[in-house]
């Protein structure tokens, strides 16, 4: 059974390498930044946030990411600007280390809606190190998917959002455009990668003095695969701690808490319970972020609930 499961693993690793090529993240709504980059628009403050993310702990090789980001409006225009640094590894070879840059720019429409655009640009650092990590791997044999690789790489990407202090809608693609450019060669240039969609929407509703309610959703969208979908929803209570759950298309049910420790600084944890084949080999996925926010002058310090 543990070589069924393992082989189970090895197809399911595939089918991420063409279709789910970059990290996923349960907390993406305390991680804006690394899912569109018009999403610093909604914070008047400058926003620092850390999250690491274990996935299928229990399982060698299991995937795992870690982001640390920063963003913050500019002076008392309508201009914000931002940066993520990202290590995602997967399995026991692939790494990818880097980073991006982010502008973005807002326009008031209507009566407290706002239009922002953002794009981001960066690159990263790609290793598959096969022969270091099995001696009997065929790295240097004529075979191309099992030789090391050591490649530098860049992003292009674009974001846009309507949101006001009750509602966000947003279209993304953070890594539109991915390309190696360790070699000038077609072979080299042209990845197996294909740009991934986001659609992300929030609403936030006042149930009482001390209750609210946010639901919110995003799709993901990649060329030759399935739609994958999250819904959540959560309650802020007495502006103290956030309890929701998700549900995740084709993945997994999930847990969600998070907790004010003091106005500005916020600690947050998810779990996720697997529901597909992997649940029987693998102990669950946990995540954990942190996220402080400093006042900026000029700016209005309010606490921001997306």
């Amino acid at each position: 059974m543990k070589c069924v499961f393992t082989y189970i693993f090895i197809f399911l690793g595939i089918l991420a390498c063409n279709a789910q090529q970059k990290a996923m993240y349960t907390q993406y709504m305390f991680n804006t930044l690394a899912i569109n980059p018009a999403y610093s628009c909604l914070d008047e403050s400058l926003t620092i946030t850390a999250l690491s993310r274990h996935q299928w702990v229990g399982f060698k090789g299991a995937p795992n990411t870690q982001t640390i980001s920063v963003h913050t409006p500019i002076g008392e225009s309508n201009t914000f600007i931002g940066a993520i640094l990202v290590n995602d590894q997967i399995g026991e070879v692939i790494r990818e280390t880097g980073g991006d840059l982010s502008v973005s720019q807002r326009v008031p429409i209507g009566i407290d809606s706002y239009l922002a655009v953002g794009v981001n640009v960066g690159s990263s650092s790609f290793g598959a190190q096969y022969s270091s990590n099995y001696k009997f791997s065929p790295a240097s044999s004529s075979d191309p998917v099992f030789e090391d690789q050591n490649s530098m790489r860049i992003n292009l990407g674009f974001g846009a959002m309507l949101f006001s202090d009750k509602y966000y809608i947003g279209i993304s693609s953070p890594h539109f455009f991915y390309k190696d450019i360790t070699s000038l060669t077609t072979a080299a240039a042209n990845t197996a990668y294909r740009p991934h969609y986001l659609l992300q929407a929030g609403y936030l509703l006042q149930m009482s003095e001390g209750i609210k309610f946010k639901p919110n959703f995003l799709v993901k969208y990649v060329n030759g695969s399935p739609i994958q979908f999250d819904l959540n929803a959560s309650f802020l209570l007495n502006e103290k701690f956030w309890l929701g759950a998700s549900y995740r298309s084709l993945d997994s049910f999930d847990a969600v808490a998070s907790m004010f420790i003091t106005p500005d600084l916020q600690l947050g944890y998810s779990y996720d319970f697997t529901n597909t084949a992997l649940s029987k080999v693998q102990k669950g996925s946990h995540e954990i972020s942190l996220q402080f926010r400093l006042p900026v002058r000029g700016r209005d310090h309010t606490a921001c609930y997306f």
